[in-house]
């Protein structure tokens, strides 16, 4: 089996890509192998769109058999706890719209740039339907936004009209891409901070990393 495991960035994986580089047998660059496994990581870039293009041109994307996504997320809910791992099993747009005069805002959906159930979306939304692997963590929905929310304003926007448990900004290019290549996939993120008025004092960025990575590394020697 052929297994891709991509993110945003390479901090957020560098501990897997030193696991692998010291356990596995290098073949190339970037591809490793232990007897008939092989791992394909790939760090993308920030943000959606550069999501979804990496993947869509990833050259070894058509010998892939299942994506495993790892990345940091703020959460919207104030009971996660900091450095907590969480599935998302769904994603969505949060700023992909217009706003209007009265502060409000109306997504693509709401107006009529895209249908809510053309594939990949289901009532606006895409969910994750073809997982091969269990993750065994609890499970949240995801909002993924181009700009990161630290105003009141949006912060409260957003929750209110979407109940969204967390916040990234590649979700929706990993969904979108995966479901339209039928790839099979998971997405794990740690929970880096709390959506709140920005304020980087109350970050952990290197335990959500840390235990990132930890899963990441357990994953793989299962299934090798």
């Amino acid at each position: 089996m052929h297994i891709g495991i991509v993110s945003a960035t390479t901090k957020e994986i560098e501990p897997t890509l030193h696991y692998l580089m010291d356990q596995w047998n290098s073949i190339s660059l970037m591809n490793f192998q232990k007897g008939d496994k092989l791992v394909f990581p790939l760090v993308t870039g920030i943000g959606s769109t550069a999501m979804a293009f990496a993947l869509a041109r990833f050259q070894s994307m058509q010998k892939l058999d299942f994506m495993i996504h790892l990345g940091i997320a703020g959460s919207y809910q104030s009971h996660y706890e900091i450095g907590e791992l969480r599935e998302v099993i769904s994603e969505r747009w949060g700023d992909l719209g217009a706003e209007e005069a009265d502060g409000s805002f109306l997504d693509s959906f709401e107006l009529n740039l895209i249908q809510p159930d053309r594939f990949p979306f289901q009532e606006s939304v895409i969910r994750n339907e073809q997982s091969v692997f269990a993750s065994n963590l609890p499970v949240s929905s995801g909002l993924t936004v181009n700009a990161a929310s630290g105003w009141n304003h949006s912060i409260e926007l957003r929750k209110n009209k979407y109940n969204a448990d967390l916040e990234s900004m590649e979700g929706v290019g990993l969904f979108y891409a995966c479901r339209m290549l039928d790839l099979p996939f998971l997405s794990i993120r740690a929970i880096s901070n709390l959506v709140e008025p920005r304020n980087k004092n109350n970050w952990n960025t290197d335990l959500a990393i840390r235990n990132l990575n930890n899963y990441a590394i357990e994953f793989l020697k299962k299934w090798a």
